[in-house]
Parts: C-alpha cells; sequence; structure tokens
C-alpha cells in the first residue's frame, strides 16, 4: 500500500509512505536507520533484528521513502487488547506478540530524518491500524521520562 504525504512544506521533496515487506534489502536498510536514532542506537544487535523482522513479515510497519532512501520508519506489534491496556497503565511488561489474534498495536520504533516527517508518519500508522487501538510510548532525547501515550483508534485517512 503506498502512500503520499500531502502538501509537503515549501522546497521539501514529498516523500511516500508504504508498508515494507520482509527480504534482506529492506531489513539491512530499516536497521541502518533504526540503529541512527537514540534509544534504539543502545539497543543489542539481536533484539533489534527480531523486532524489525516480525514487523516486516507481518505488516506492522510504515517506511518513508524520499528519492528511493528510507528517511523514517515505524513498526509496531500486534497484542491482545486487555494486555496492551494493562501496559499502558503501567501495570504490566509489554506485551507479548500475536500476530494472528491480536486486537491491538503498540508502536515500540518511530525514527525520521526530520521531525515534520513524524506527522504523515504518525496518520501512516492510524491508516494501516484502522478499526483497532494503537497505543504509543513518546520518548524524549531530553533526559526526560518517557510517557505512555491513550490509545487512539486507527483510522483511514485520504493521502494525495
Amino acid at each position: 500500500m503506498a502512500m503520499n504525504a500531502s502538501d509537503p512544506p515549501a522546497g521539501r521533496r514529498s516523500v511516500r509512505l508504504e508498508v515494507g515487506v520482509l527480504d534482506d534489502a529492506m531489513l539491512a536498510a530499516v536497521l541502518t536507520v533504526v540503529a541512527r536514532h537514540p534509544p534504539f542506537l543502545g539497543f543489542a544487535f539481536g533484539l533489534m533484528v527480531h523486532n524489525l523482522t516480525n514487523q516486516l513479515r507481518h505488516g506492522a510497519n510504515v517506511l518513508a521513502i524520499r528519492d528511493g532512501h528510507l528517511v523514517g520508519y515505524a513498526g509496531w506489534l500486534r497484542v491482545d487488547r486487555a494486555a496492551a491496556d494493562a501496559w499502558q497503565r503501567g501495570l504490566a511488561p509489554i506485551p507479548p506478540e500475536d500476530w494472528e489474534e491480536g486486537d491491538a498495536a503498540i508502536v515500540t520504533v518511530t525514527v525520521a530524518e526530520e521531525r515534520a516527517l513524524l506527522a504523515p508518519i504518525l496518520h501512516a500508522i492510524s491508516h494501516v491500524c484502522a478499526g483497532i487501538p494503537v497505543y504509543r510510548l513518546r520518548s524524549f532525547q531530553d533526559g526526560r521520562p518517557a510517557i505512555r501515550r491513550p490509545p487512539i483508534v486507527g483510522r483511514r485517512y485520504a493521502f494525495a
């Protein structure tokens, strides 16, 4: 599914948003982009490979592509909604993946080369997850503690 971010700011080339599929080249590109951003640059490589592979394998991702280059990525887990609610309230750790029956999504990765790409990426996450609750953890690069965001219900967007 390809989506184009509508109305890019003046002087910016348009970005194509799409769901990535698992192949060696895509996994290498995603690993490279994600690993350049905190906090992921400090994560264990094996954990990153496992999580990103599953996100690509199950279509639980959004790629932001400009001029053939990956400039942003978001990925999530499909999980049980009750377990996601408990996680959001801080009562339980992040729940295990349930790719087949999961009725909620927890976004675990969102990175972008430019801050202006974040809003289109978040809209694309909502679009791909239409009809299910989407949970997010907002982390800050300036040392402030992370915040678990209230869930939103994914909805379809019109992309130009």
